[in-house]
């Protein structure tokens, strides 16, 4: 009886249970990516894939890649290893060890994001010329290529407002354990209502196999009393002959 409603309902909990472990995995990267900033110039990324949140508008502009305060961008890490091939007017992102927390003019404290404008060689070695979009003028000082830690690739516009509450303890709660908890305890009830609806249809089909067995048994034992019946009166019948 209970097998079409069964079946009427497993696509949706296929659907759940997918969307339940979706969410898990992406908070368990979000907070694996976000743990990073807790090192001073560490940039929040996953396999050499950053984020970073506008902290101030020196980049802001009328260009297509101009990004401004509050704004999310992604980045690709620079393996020193293998230097990025860096060209005029690529957006990079360097750290200035000069700047505190308060004066830093890129995403994140001591982080500077601006573009590169220009380029000089120095003893054989080539230096980048940096400048904000919204800057009147050049950085003063030129960057090595071991500088430069990450080259900008997009930009989320308004995102980095909402990242950077999700970085405070606060948001971290919010956003991150509350929701698992809640998951998990959802995830948990449905379990345990699943195991107790497991358990109640192997009970009701033990009752019904010990119920069908008692049938048989009975079925069996009134065949029996009827024979022994029949051959009683049959006895009777001969004796009366």
């Amino acid at each position: 009886m209970n097998e079409k409603p069964r079946k009427k309902y497993l696509p949706l909990k296929i659907i759940g249970n997918t969307l339940f472990y979706f969410v898990i995995i992406m908070l368990i990267v979000f907070s694996i990516a976000t743990m990073q900033l807790k090192s001073k110039n560490d940039i929040a990324n996953l396999f050499g894939f950053g984020f970073m949140t506008v902290q101030t508008g020196s980049m802001a502009g009328d260009r297509e890649d101009s990004f401004t305060t509050n704004d999310l961008i992604f980045v690709n890490l620079v393996d020193q290893n293998n230097p990025t091939d860096i060209q005029i007017d690529d957006i990079v992102v360097f750290y200035k060890l000069d700047l505190d927390d308060n004066q830093a003019n890129g995403d994140q404290p001591g982080f500077v994001t601006h573009r590169v404008v220009d380029t000089m060689t120095a003893d054989g070695e080539t230096f980048y010329i940096t400048k904000g979009d919204a800057n009147a003028q050049e950085d003063l000082v030129g960057l090595s290529i071991d500088e430069i830690l990450a080259v900008y690739r997009s930009k989320w516009i308004g995102a980095g407002a909402a990242l950077k509450y999700l970085q405070t303890p606060s948001g971290f709660l919010a956003a991150v354990v509350l929701p698992v908890a809640l998951l998990l305890l959802i995830q948990g009830y449905v379990m345990i209502k699943n195991i107790i609806q497991l358990n109640k249809e192997k009970v009701t089909a033990h009752l019904e196999k010990e119920k069908e067995a008692n049938m048989q048994a009975l079925e069996l034992e009134k065949e029996k009393i009827r024979q022994q019946i029949i051959q009683e009166m049959n006895a009777q019948k001969n004796q009366s002959n």
